[in-house]
């Protein structure tokens, strides 16, 4: 066992492990709650079949470009080479060093890559991990070519946070139980939920902030006035015009948005000050919109990231790296990558799925550091079906926490107190633009008209105001509480300068009438060992080292050889084997060396 894993492995990823060598069955469904590890336990898996000799090769098929590499960089540090730029075609055409590639469900899907890998397995007995598995569906296009690719894999490895899919298709190579009001069920080989999650303290719990903002009018065509407020809107086919209008960029909310935003995250950044946030956007140029609404009012720069833009990877692993604090995505970021930094995420997407929701919030959850488990921060509009996602989410979470708690004998949650009835809650101060009518502006028509900054049309003021700025229910379990209590957890933060991601505690304390400075809360020490030292990918060493022949090779060429780049090339390939597709990193190191060499000597005036 200590030959498989890097480091020590959570609880739930050794039972998970257990179970899989005691089964050894070709199919095998892990529902790991987003954030949870799945990663982790799925490469020990693969290296264990390594191992014991039970298969030769692994792929690795994923939803982005971004997590294919990803999922290279994990799997050196067990060992496990894969190769990211294969061609599905011939999969398994490639130096000597990889044992498998990493690639996506659309690659899978292109023309002549199902067979190919398909006639792959068929020679070589493999180990397929499907990640985000609910992304294939029998009757859909990456489905169909999954089945096919995979048929004859030795074992297949199903991971998802979220095993089901929002159009009801089937996924591929999962079994499914009949149900007795004859509905068919996924059958979970091991499951780890979200609440188990939060209990281990693997994942946060999260503390959302729903703004409202007052809406006049809507346009069908004609102006047809529908709601008062965002958080009272009638009929839930408003609720697409409403996401609609709160969301764009003209709009003022979003500017004094924004700034609750920045206080939120430059509170966190006081203790974690590599602490980013994410604002989810529905296109392209909304995104580029937001990024300059965040420039106007935080002075910060933030990330773009479009996956239409081919610098996209880049970005993502360039933002990881960096103390950043912004970064704007269109769904790119909404599920699978990993940057553990993230702990604020604005929702400003009219995407309203629970898939979707769930994947989204999976970005802000993952605990790095067992000793940071504050809260992650969500602020979203104060529409009733977000409402709605988010108490879904929150009660799914207490209802599995309160059924471990059940099976382990744990107290039962404690009733909350009914607040005193003279406690009244805080005035909010809403702050207003002023309004500044363009010259063309049809007088008659004021009275329908809001101006953001500078003078833009919008459906809704500019004044915001706080709505139930916490969910109905905490994350242990507890009964519902009262605005009350966030306000006078709020006050304590400001007054004594605790963290803001103290919140969710210092509600729970006040509750308790047990307010602590931080100094006097219990250390929570570290549950896991040392993280090791980073292991660079091959397929990294081997682009740097191809790079570095590359520009070797031009020098040489461009100095002695009338510029003939490929003749040099083809000297340095034939004494070395360090061919550019097929030379391993062993062979593209001797090459780096003969070529000093011989540009040593030719400097020198030798040949």
């Amino acid at each position: 066992m200590t030959d498989i894993w890097p480091r020590r492995p959570r609880d739930w990823q050794l039972k998970a492990f257990g179970e899989y060598v005691a089964r050894l069955q070709q199919d095998f469904l892990a529902a790991v709650c987003p954030g949870g590890g799945k990663t982790v336990f799925a490469l020990a898996v693969a290296k264990y079949l390594l191992q014991q000799g039970r298969v030769k090769k692994v792929v690795v098929i994923s939803p982005t470009e971004a997590l294919t590499r990803q999922w290279c960089d994990k799997a050196a540090e067990f060992g496990i080479s894969l190769d990211p730029e294969a061609s599905l075609r011939d999969p398994f055409k490639h130096p000597r060093q990889y044992v498998g590639v990493s690639a996506t469900y659309q690659a899978v899907a292109a023309a002549g890559a199902a067979r190919g890998l398909c006639n792959a397995l068929n020679i070589h007995s493999t180990f397929v991990i499907l990640d985000e598995v609910h992304h294939t569906g029998e009757e859909k296009a990456w489905g169909d070519a999954v089945l096919q690719a995979f048929e004859l894999a030795r074992y297949r490895l199903l991971l998802s946070g979220t095993p089901k899919r929002s159009d009801t298709a089937k996924i591929a190579f999962a079994t499914y139980d009949a149900c007795p009001d004859g509905t068919e069920r996924i059958r979970r080989d091991f499951t780890y939920g979200t609440g188990r999650g939060v209990r281990d303290f693997v994942i946060r719990r999260t503390d959302c902030r729903f703004y409202d903002a007052e809406v006049k009018e809507v346009p069908y065509g004609e102006t047809v006035a529908i709601s008062r407020n965002l958080s009272e809107a009638l009929r839930r086919d408003d609720v697409s015009d409403l996401l609609r209008a709160v969301m764009a960029p003209e709009s003022g909310w979003l500017y004094e948005l924004m700034k609750a935003v920045h206080k939120e995250l430059m509170a966190i950044r006081r203790t974690v000050p590599d602490a980013g946030c994410l604002i989810l956007a529905d296109d392209q140029d909304k995104a580029e919109a937001y990024a300059d609404i965040v420039k106007r009012t935080t002075g910060c720069d933030a990330t773009v990231v479009i996956s239409k833009d081919k610098a996209a990877k880049d970005k993502l692993e360039t933002f990881s790296g960096t103390r950043d604090p912004y970064i704007i995505a269109v769904r790119m970021v909404s599920e699978g990558v990993d940057i553990p930094r993230l702990r604020v995420l604005v929702y400003l997407t009219r995407t309203k799925t629970e898939l979707f929701y769930a994947q989204a919030t999976a970005r802000v959850v993952r605990i790095s550091d067992p000793r940071d488990t504050d809260p992650a921060v969500i602020f979203m509009p104060s529409l009733p079906v977000l409402r709605e996602l988010a108490q879904g989410a929150e009660d799914d979470v207490v209802h599995e926490i309160e059924e471990l708690e059940v099976q382990t004998g744990a107290p039962a949650p404690r009733n909350e107190q009914t607040p005193p009835a003279e406690q009244a809650e805080p005035a909010v101060t809403n702050s207003t633009y002023p309004a500044q009518l363009p010259d063309d502006t049809d007088l008659s028509d004021v009275s329908s008209i809001i101006v953001g900054p500078g003078g833009q049309m919008s459906l809704l003021p500019s004044d915001v105001s706080v709505d139930n700025v916490a969910l109905q229910q905490t994350l242990l379990g507890a009964n519902a509480h009262e605005p009350y209590l966030h306000y006078q957890a709020q006050d304590v933060i400001d007054r004594y300068g605790y963290p803001q991601t103290a919140v969710g505690m210092l509600r729970q304390l006040i509750l308790d009438g047990l307010v602590r400075p931080p100094d006097s809360q219990p250390a929570v020490e570290p549950t896991a060992d040392t993280p090791p030292a980073a292991v660079l990918a091959d397929y990294k060493i081997r682009a740097h080292r191809r790079k570095e022949l590359e520009s070797l090779a031009r020098r040489i060429a461009r100095g002695f050889f009338d510029d003939k780049y490929a003749s040099v090339r083809n000297q340095i390939n034939r004494e070395t084997g360090a061919y550019a597709q097929f030379g391993n990193n062993e062979q593209l190191k001797a090459g780096i060396e003969y070529a000093k060499e011989w540009l040593r000597r030719l400097t020198a005036g030798q040949r």
